[in-house]
């Protein structure tokens, strides 16, 4: 299990979008990060996946700075986790199959061993025997299937989703959600999970992060946050508080 520490973090495209975020991701637990629209909430999660360098402050995993990385000490990084992108980013020019295997590929794994671990995974998600199939043939819920079987597949310690329930409807939203909880616990990963879907995502997620202009505003269990006296975490959750003076 590995932790994640998030200190000081700003970033700033000609306004300033995060300024000096602070939390820390307790190994093995899922962490869920909500907030109002355009709060920054994906940029945050790409600025601990290296994909994006803050302006300021400082990113580690598992004591390892993600802020200042040189290119190898990143790759190094990133082989430890797994991320599913809001727009799935499967390829379209392969087979489900192949897009599973793609990260495995990469890390040079044999093709015995590679087979059977994407057989596996889609089995896991409920995709069993997809491994033919074209990606564009595919519901929003199967692309998100076929994204978690990818985020999966090399057993990463940490485990990065950028909302996963985007544009689905709410049954198929918490089978998903339901999905990224009992594969987070089957691996004992650490897990941050962007989402929109604020009641859904409290209700699998062990704490809670709530992103607004730019600060972290409530960064607790995730159990309590229905009941904070914060006016926006209560707005997320669809009640009312006077703003504190």
């Amino acid at each position: 299990m590995i932790g994640v520490v998030v200190d000081g973090v700003g970033k700033s495209f000609r306004r300033p979008v995060l300024r000096d975020v602070r939390f820390v991701l307790r190994p093995g637990a899922l962490t869920a990060l909500v907030g109002p629209c355009g709060s920054g909430k994906s940029l945050l999660l790409r600025l601990v996946a290296g994909l994006e360098r803050a302006d300021r402050g400082r990113i580690e995993i598992d004591g390892e700075p993600v802020t200042g990385a040189d290119a190898r000490r990143l790759a190094r990084l990133r082989s430890r986790i797994g991320m599913l992108f809001q727009n799935h980013a499967l390829f379209d020019f392969m087979t489900v199959g192949e897009n599973v295997a793609f990260p495995l590929r990469r890390m040079g794994w044999d093709e015995p061993r590679l087979t059977a671990r994407v057989s596996e995974r889609l089995h896991a998600v409920g995709l069993a025997g997809y491994e033919p199939r074209a990606v564009h043939g595919l519901s929003g819920g199967q692309k998100r299937r076929v994204g978690i079987a990818r985020a999966t597949a090399a057993e990463p310690a940490l485990l990065l989703f950028d909302e996963p329930t985007a544009g689905l409807d709410p049954v198929t939203g918490q089978r998903i959600l339901e999905m990224v909880r009992h594969e987070q616990r089957a691996r004992g990963a650490t897990a941050l999970v962007v989402s929109s879907d604020v009641q859904a995502v409290a209700g699998v997620a062990d704490a809670l992060l709530v992103l607004h202009e730019g600060r972290i505003v409530y960064d607790g269990p995730a159990v309590l946050a229905a009941h904070s006296d914060e006016p926006i975490v209560a707005e997320l959750f669809g009640r009312s508080v006077e703003a504190r003076a």
